[in-house]
């Protein structure tokens, strides 16, 4: 991602809370060795990363304090860097989410919408860079300047474009609700990855730990996106766009609850 293994953190109690959640864990998982039993993270342990998100709004306002370790902490901007909203990263990234569920469902209609052709998409299909890179400056616009918020929402609309174009089977895409949720779990673990990314690659842990901790993160991320309680009506760029802002803001209640 560019600038993110240098990045710190933006300093919110959010992004400290997870840091130090994330970094005992990683310790733990290191200090067990490979092969040992599983030092499992608990999705509360990412509850913090819901705080990272502004509402869409853009006021500071924080909890009292969190479940599972989760801690006090605020959405504020007050400690500088990554300036996420609930609504830009959940408009960009539902916006790809569609794009690519209207591609695998060869609704040309909702294409033209997003200002994408089928025809064009379908003779991209041969180079997955290219398809990819299609679908993602339609989400997110020309690329912008290189802020970490910026990386995260690209990587997250190119990832679940690939993961729509993939999952189900031939003949069964995967539901609007499954592209929901795997749409939550990767805006939570960029987030995650992006606050955490020089804490976990500075080189005091073996390797192993650090590729088996980033699997794990990306794998506890899906279950806390599983706690989402979801409304989705079907497929459209407004419905997918507004079930992930309406999922990312419960979740987000859940952790600011005293």
């Amino acid at each position: 991602m560019g600038t993110k293994g240098s990045y710190t953190g933006n300093g919110t109690p959010a992004s400290k809370q997870l840091q130090t959640n994330v970094t005992q864990w990683l310790d733990a998982l290191a200090g067990s060795g490979p092969g040992a039993p599983a030092q499992n993270l608990s999705p509360d342990q990412l509850l913090p990363a819901l705080g990272l998100f502004s509402p869409s709004s853009g006021h500071a306002d924080g909890p009292g304090g969190g479940a599972g370790g989760a801690g006090a902490g605020g959405g504020g901007r007050a400690g500088g860097g990554a300036q996420r909203t609930i609504a830009q990263s959940s408009r960009t990234a539902g916006r790809a989410a569609a794009a690519a569920y209207a591609y695998r469902t060869g609704n040309v209609q909702a294409l033209q919408e997003l200002g994408l052709n089928y025809a064009d998409l379908q003779a991209a299909a041969g180079d997955p860079i290219d398809w990819t890179r299609r679908i993602v400056d339609a989400a997110c616009g020309p690329l912008a300047d290189g802020t970490i918020e910026d990386q995260e929402r690209r990587f997250v609309a190119s990832e679940v474009a690939q993961w729509v174009l993939e999952a189900g089977t031939d003949s069964t895409p995967p539901s609007p609700e499954e592209v929901v949720r795997e749409t939550l779990a990767l805006i939570i673990f960029e987030a995650v990855i992006g606050e955490t990314a020089a804490g976990m690659n500075d080189g005091s842990r073996p390797a192993w730990a650090t590729a088996d901790g980033e699997r794990q993160l990306r794998e506890t991320a899906r279950a806390l996106a599983d706690r989402a309680s979801l409304t989705i009506t079907g497929p459209s760029t407004a419905e997918i766009t507004r079930a992930v802002e309406e999922g990312i803001d419960a979740m987000r209640s859940i952790w600011m609850e005293p």
